[in-house]
């Protein structure tokens, strides 16, 4: 699974979301990567959650079907849900849609389209809010005030753990009760993250020391900071070193 991270700047507004209805869908606009040969492609891709493609060789379908021209593999994406709404009550960075990815991973996210929010205290409907910039600004005739939203960035995992290195830090498998506490000594260019003097957690109890551990994370979910050691959440896989 892959999650859309978004962190933003809201002042007056909230429940920003993009305008997403079977009418009028929301196009959503990434760059993309194989995970089998690691070739990202050039151009951005758009796809939408309504339209359904084939996905050759296989009696399912997805909402996004590629195919890597440089090992010539076939891979797929599919969004699981409608997005969900970016509160301005709750911590900065928030996880908007979810997608479920077939030999894939989505890099960057470019935000094109109309986005939609409403006022904060006074309910006004924003629509045709444009986050292309990375931010806008309106007016709120209802609360008299100017309402923003700035600072929209869609987050990015790697130079985010790079920020980490030499930190402790958590690591936890998002399907299951499994969390492990380490140094973090390295993350490199296809998301290998290496950990020192690790521990592992099951269910909150001690298994044992593993020492240097090698997690791979086949894509970015989510990430919180909390009170020391860091929280970093991850769809992983995970062997020793």
């Amino acid at each position: 699974m892959y999650s859309l991270v978004l962190s933003a700047e809201l002042s007056g507004v909230t429940d920003l979301r993009p305008k997403d209805t079977e009418e009028n869908p929301y196009f959503y606009t990434f760059k993309v990567q194989c995970t089998s040969c690691r070739e990202i492609h050039p151009n951005w891709v758009s796809f939408n959650r309504f339209e359904k493609l084939e996905v050759p060789g296989s009696r399912g379908e997805a909402n996004f079907v590629w195919k890597c021209r440089l090992c010539t593999r076939t891979h797929s994406a599919s969004i699981t849900a409608a997005p969900t709404a970016y509160e301005l009550s709750q911590k900065k960075e928030q996880k908007v849609i979810e997608f479920d990815c077939r030999g894939l991973e989505f890099t960057e996210f470019k935000a094109d389209g109309e986005w939609e929010a409403k006022g904060a205290e006074s309910s006004t409907p924003f629509s045709g809010v444009d986050l292309s910039d990375g931010e806008w600004y309106d007016y709120d005739e209802k609360a008299g005030e100017e309402v923003s939203i700035k600072d929209f960035v869609p987050l990015n995992p790697r130079p985010m753990l790079q920020s980490l290195v030499n930190e402790d830090i958590i690591v936890r498998l998002k399907w299951g009760h499994t969390e492990y506490k380490g140094q973090l000594v390295s993350v490199d260019s296809y998301m290998n993250i290496q950990l020192a003097n690790t521990e592992e957690f099951i269910e909150g109890k001690s298994t044992g020391s593993l020492g240097q551990v090698l997690i791979r994370l086949v894509a970015f979910a989510s990430a919180s900071i909390s009170s020391s050691p860091r929280d970093v959440t991850y769809h992983t896989h995970c062997r020793d070193v």
